[in-house]
């Protein structure tokens, strides 16, 4: 061992404790004992506090590109060929 010599004013640099900064022991122990979970993924973020020009423009692209509402005219599936429900009462 070196001996320190401490001269009046000065800290002597071998004298000086290095601290621990990080150390893991026992995290994992306290994480398993509360459970580990999945963080929850929520389908839709909420629009609180979004700009409202932007929520005023999303209302309007939802009403006009939704299925019914909008524009009419546009469609032409007006097939009903519900033939197949008559041939179970017909074979009795």
């Amino acid at each position: 061992r070196r001996s320190l010599t401490v001269v009046a004013g000065e800290c002597p640099v071998d004298a000086m404790v290095k601290q621990k900064n990080h150390t893991a022991r026992n995290k994992t122990v306290k994480e398993h004992a509360k459970g580990i979970r999945k963080v929850p993924n929520f389908r839709y973020k909420p629009i609180k506090g979004m700009d409202p020009k932007f929520l005023r423009n999303q209302r309007y692209a939802k009403k006009w590109n939704s299925v019914e509402g909008g524009r009419r005219g546009d469609e032409d599936d007006d097939d009903d060929d519900d033939d197949d429900d008559d041939d179970d009462e017909e074979e009795e």
